[in-house]
């Protein structure tokens, strides 16, 4: 399976990778857009359907 594949990470790995992450800067407009886009990618597309599902039910229904 995918879990026999998956190789663990050495402690000087680990290590690197904390400290690439520490280093990282990351300013106020970058966190913004990264915000904004996942509201646009994840939030808006399921706000969609949840509101076409629901106008099909009240059509359905007959409450349109």
């Amino acid at each position: 399976m995918i879990w026999k594949r998956i190789k663990k990470s050495s402690g000087e790995q680990e290590e690197k990778f904390r400290e690439m992450m520490t280093e990282e800067k990351v300013t106020f407009k970058e966190k913004l857009m990264m915000v904004l886009s996942g509201f646009l990618v994840i939030v808006l597309p399921c706000l969609l359907v949840l509101l076409l599902f629901g106008l099909l039910i009240l059509w359905i229904f007959g409450a349109l």
